[in-house]
């Protein structure tokens, strides 16, 4: 005889604690969610910590006015997982079945969760470092110099690896002794390369390699100055064969100055080696950057993440219960939310078990987030 089957319930609990336990970058970034049930397009307006501006005391105190924000995200991922399942399936120990069938579900989601995040970082992050063509620990302190030319808090910062990049450092004796302090999920245990320098440093699959060109072999100079508060601006390369069309994220840095930019807008070829980058961000701060200053576009490479946690959000809602006589369950846990359904299917006889989860991906400041580019 069956012993008692394994319900909706229980499949969500043990679902979320498997999420939680694979995911790499979901669970390093900022993670809130909401309440009431969400479907898939729906936006939710999530809270930013809340700034202060610092006065210097004279007689009296200048109270300090508090500044929240908040932010709209968008919950545009749906992602899902769904299987059959038999009876003696549903009838194993939830240990077997874990094992069996939610695991792997999980680890699939904790896939896309993961890659959807790093895909959509690096496409709208500025600042960055270029890895040598000999990876040494300067390359970590290099982009940990970018964070802190950003102003970004010096606690809970957070290095994102691809499995390449990594291989190249863990010879490196700073890597060899880092510290390991073991928390967290299964898959950030596993992950976790350990404390190297100024981040918490681990290893995701789903850091992905950008594929850029620009001005040729990368490099050009300013035609004409750019202005303060400025977002465009016109670069000339070698030769008019040169210049290719940029893809939106392709990073850029002027030599000479402490300012780092991206392409918000796709750059077209221009004539004579000139070319304009019609749109990018963040506005120049500088109170002018100089005519024929060089300027240095990042090709095709592995855009490794370092980012304070506050630097991006992953955001998650709980799907409503179907209508109907189909067996369900909705279960949050840690920031997280899913839903489980049952369902038979009548023309082939088959049970069904779908696993799905919503959710969205916002960066909250970008100059909490640096690249770590790899370029080998």
């Amino acid at each position: 005889m069956a012993t008692t089957l394994i319900t909706p319930v229980v499949v969500a609990k043990e679902s979320l604690i498997a999420l939680e336990n694979n995911m790499v970058t979901g669970s390093l970034c900022y993670r809130t969610y909401s309440k009431e049930y969400k479907s898939i397009g729906a936006t939710v307006v999530i809270r930013k910590p809340a700034s202060f501006t610092a006065t210097a005391f004279t007689s009296t105190v200048g109270y300090s006015t508090i500044t929240e924000s908040s932010v709209a995200v968008v919950l545009d991922r749906h992602w899902d997982v769904s299987f059959e399942v038999t009876t003696q399936e549903l009838s194993l120990d939830i240990v077997d079945f874990s094992e069996q069938l939610i695991q792997p579900a999980m680890r699939a989601i904790a896939q896309a969760v993961d890659s959807d995040i790093c895909s959509r970082s690096a496409t709208a992050i500025a600042g960055y470092y270029p890895v040598t063509s000999t990876p040494a620990v300067s390359d970590i302190a290099g982009v940990e110099a970018v964070l802190d030319v950003l102003k970004a808090p010096l606690t809970d910062r957070r290095l994102v690896l691809h499995a390449i990049t990594k291989s190249a450092y863990l010879s490196l004796d700073a890597f060899l002794n880092a510290d390991k302090r073991g928390d967290g999920g299964q898959a950030l245990r596993t992950a976790e390369i350990g404390r190297v320098l100024g981040f918490d440093t681990y290893m995701d699959q789903n850091i992905p390699t950008q594929t850029r060109a620009f001005l040729g072999a990368g490099t050009g100079s300013i035609t004409g100055a750019w202005s303060a508060a400025g977002t465009a601006g016109t670069v000339t390369g070698a030769t008019a064969a040169a210049v290719s069309t940029a893809p939106i994220g392709t990073p850029f840095k002027v030599t000479g100055y402490d300012e780092w930019f991206y392409m918000t807008a796709p750059c077209t070829a221009g004539t004579s080696g000139i070319a304009t980058i019609s749109q990018f961000s963040p506005a120049v701060k500088a109170t002018t950057m100089t005519d024929a200053s060089v300027v240095t576009f990042q090709l095709t490479g592995r855009d490794n993440l370092a980012f304070h946690k506050n630097g991006i959000a992953l955001v998650t809602a709980p799907l409503q219960p179907p209508l109907g006589g189909a067996k369900a369950a909705v279960v949050t846990y840690k920031g997280l939310a899913c839903r489980v359904v049952y369902d038979y299917d009548m023309q082939y006889k088959k049970n069904q078990i779908s696993i799905d989860f919503l959710c969205g991906v916002k960066m909250l400041d970008k100059d909490l987030c640096a690249r770590l580019i790899d370029k080998r």
